[in-house]
C-alpha cells in the first residue's frame, strides 16, 4: 500500500496564517512520517508548480501526477487546492481505481478565480466508483466562505461521500493532524 499527497496553493492576495502557511510544508510531513514509521506506507508528496503564485495549470499538475504510483492500493490525500485537483484528476482518469480518497478542506474554485480554468471541464458525479473504500471529506466549521461553497458542491455531486466536520480547525493549517488517522482505511 502507498499514499500520494496533493498540497494546496497560497493565493498571493490572501494570508492564511500570518505568513506562516506554506502549501508545501505542513501536517503532510508529519503524516508522511507516521504512515511510514507506524504503518509501513510510503507517502509520495509531489511538488506542484505555481503553488505560491496561484497561477497553477491543470496540465502541469497532471503531468507530475502521471509519474506517481497510483493503483488499487493507493490512498490519495489532498489538502485545499490539492483536494480539488484529485477530484478532477480522478474524474478525467476513470480507468484508475484507488483504495481511498481523503479530502481535507478541498477547494474547487467555485468563484472561478484561477484564470487558467484549473477546475473546469470535468464531472465528479461518478467518482465514488473509483475509490474502493470510499471518499472521506474532512472540513471545519470555521473555514472561509469559498471553502464552504466547495464543500457543498462536493457533497451535492458525490452523495455517498463521508463528511466529517471539525469544530474550529479553520483551513487545517496545522503542524500535525492526528485526527486524520482514524479515517484512513489501512
Amino acid at each position: 500500500m502507498n499514499a500520494v499527497f496533493c498540497h494546496g496553493v497560497l493565493p498571493p492576495d490572501f494570508d492564511w496564517n500570518q505568513k506562516t502557511y506554506s502549501p508545501t510544508k505542513s501536517w503532510k510531513e508529519w503524516l508522511q512520517f507516521v504512515l511510514e514509521a507506524e504503518h509501513d506506507i510510503i507517502m509520495q508528496i509531489p511538488k506542484f508548480p505555481h503553488a505560491h503564485t496561484f497561477l497553477m495549470k491543470y496540465d502541469e499538475w497532471a503531468e507530475i501526477m502521471n509519474h506517481q504510483q497510483i493503483d488499487s492500493e493507493t490512498i490519495l490525500i489532498g489538502h485545499s487546492a490539492g483536494g480539488g485537483f484529485i477530484l478532477k484528476y480522478m474524474a478525467l482518469h476513470p480507468e484508475l481505481k484507488v483504495k481511498q480518497i481523503l479530502l481535507v478542506a478541498p477547494w474547487m474554485d467555485t468563484g472561478h478565480v484561477n484564470k487558467f480554468g484549473f477546475y473546469t471541464g470535468f464531472d465528479i458525479n461518478n467518482l465514488a466508483q473509483q475509490a474502493i473504500n470510499g471518499i472521506d471529506l474532512l472540513v471545519s466549521d470555521n473555514d472561509i466562505e469559498e471553502m464552504g461553497k466547495s464543500r457543498d458542491k462536493i457533497i451535492a455531486d458525490i452523495p455517498s461521500i463521508r463528511t466529517h466536520i471539525f469544530p474550529g480547525y479553520g483551513h487545517f493549517v496545522l503542524p500535525e493532524l492526528p485526527e486524520i488517522l482514524p479515517f484512513i482505511k489501512f
